[in-house]
């Protein structure tokens, strides 16, 4: 990892003599939105995401720790989830400054909460007149994001479902393991002519916080796109914070958007936050994270797409689930394939993906295990706005030892769970 930063900076170095251009590292990436009003040069725009599920689900050999013992929860029965969605507010200063926020109206975490998302602003130049206006010749080499936002790791901003926002995954659920935390920091973009790359920081947590134990995030990004169809990426991410602090980094857990799997893996599912991610892994503990990931986005004839990443990482600290009764070490590598075909001009596709995380050490050197994922299904696109998906998915955990908790919320699999079944979903996005 260290001579991944290494290589970053003196990528950095090189890119800093060539013009900007930082949203092009965003494949397939167009946030869209209504024209709402506009006054000179300001135009102030809206967006609008939401999700409705079906899903038939059944899970096996599944026990929970309800704080005293493990208990096996209820079977879940097969019905229609709450509907989720998300809003978009984006004003736009010319070509010069974009600042978005968005708000999650209901999310499967906290289903009748609305929560403050994101918030920000990407600074191309400074608009004629301003008094920054002499910081131009700098804006010239690099673009600068500042706010709250998702920290630019992986690609998994741009093409996972995020709560309402489903268009951009071609299935149902997302990976076993992505990284993808929000988080207030900034980020600086350098780039050229199909390559490029972005420094950042930020403070580690998923909101401000001003205690002495925390500390800060750090992270890098390379991005290649010369080649026809084909788009590639490496990142890197740290952060370390004492022991005294509240809350760590969400790049690997402590996501607001849930899961679109509900009632499995879990104990409870329900508003006092007992159903956080359920069916999916969250490895780290947040206050001491350090990773690295490789993307590549392809496309080698028309309607088709592949997708693939590989990381790794390595966390220490206090045990997740259990908070305080054990430290250890958490070293993971994580990954998956995709790949989406259209059948050929009609608006219907067929994807699949497999998916997992290796656990080399959790807590004690003694306990590996892994956590994968099978997802096949295909989505209708019934209007331009509308996107309708089937998926049937398979995951099992496997290797741990017996009463391993941490890796899945609350669930011990030393008894190797699984779950499986259909879930379908409608979302509408404009």
């Amino acid at each position: 990892m260290r001579y991944f930063s290494l290589a970053a900076v003196l990528a950095l170095a090189f890119l800093l003599a060539v013009p900007s251009s930082g949203e092009a590292q965003q494949p397939d990436y167009d946030r869209g939105g209504i024209q709402i009003g506009q006054m000179d040069d300001i135009t102030f725009s809206m967006g609008f995401r939401s999700v409705g599920r079906f899903q038939a689900l059944s899970q096996d050999d599944v026990f929970v720790w309800d704080g005293s013992a493990f208990v096996e929860p209820s079977k879940p029965s097969t019905g229609m989830q709450t509907s989720f969605a998300n809003i978009e507010f984006l004003l736009s200063l010319g070509d010069d400054i974009d600042v978005f926020f968005d708000l999650l109206v209901a999310t499967q975490r906290h289903p009748t909460r609305t929560w403050g998302h994101q918030g920000y602003m990407y600074i191309r130049q400074m608009p004629a007149g301003s008094p920054l206006e002499f910081l131009n010749p700098i804006f010239e080499k690099v673009d600068m994001k500042a706010g709250n936002f998702y920290a630019n790791f992986g690609e998994h901003q741009f093409t996972r479902s995020l709560n309402g926002d489903t268009r951009r995954n071609p299935l149902v659920g997302n990976p076993v393991v992505y990284a993808l935390g929000v988080e207030p920091g900034m980020e600086l973009y350098f780039g050229g002519d199909g390559m490029g790359a972005m420094v950042g920081g930020g403070i580690g947590a998923p909101e401000q916080d001003f205690v002495e134990a925390r500390g800060y995030s750090y992270r890098a990004k390379l991005w290649f796109d010369r080649l026809d169809g084909i788009y590639l990426s490496g990142s890197y991410y740290n952060v370390s914070h004492d022991e005294g602090v509240v809350r760590g980094t969400n790049l690997f857990r402590r996501a607001r958007l849930g899961s679109p799997y509900a009632a499995i893996w879990n104990l409870h599912n329900d508003d006092g936050g007992g159903g956080e991610g359920p069916g999916t892994v969250r490895p780290g503990d947040g206050r001491d994270v350090s990773a690295w990931e490789l993307n590549a986005i392809a496309t080698l004839f028309p309607g088709n797409h592949l997708a693939a990443f590989y990381g790794q990482a390595e966390g220490s600290g206090l045990n997740p689930a259990l908070p305080g009764t054990a430290k250890g070490t958490e070293e993971w590598s994580y990954y998956s394939i995709e790949a989406t075909q259209f059948l050929g001009d009609l608006p219907v596709y067929l994807s699949g993906r497999y998916s997992a995380i290796d656990y080399d050490r959790l807590l004690t050197t003694d306990n590996a295990g892994k956590v994968d994922r099978f997802q096949i299904g295909g989505g209708l696109f019934i209007t331009d706005q509308i996107l309708m998906k089937a998926e049937f998915v398979t995951q099992s955990a496997s290797g741990f030892q017996a009463e391993t908790v941490g890796v899945a919320n609350w669930v011990d699999v030393g008894r190797s769970p699984s779950f499986s079944g259909l879930i379908l979903e409608v979302g509408m996005s404009f």
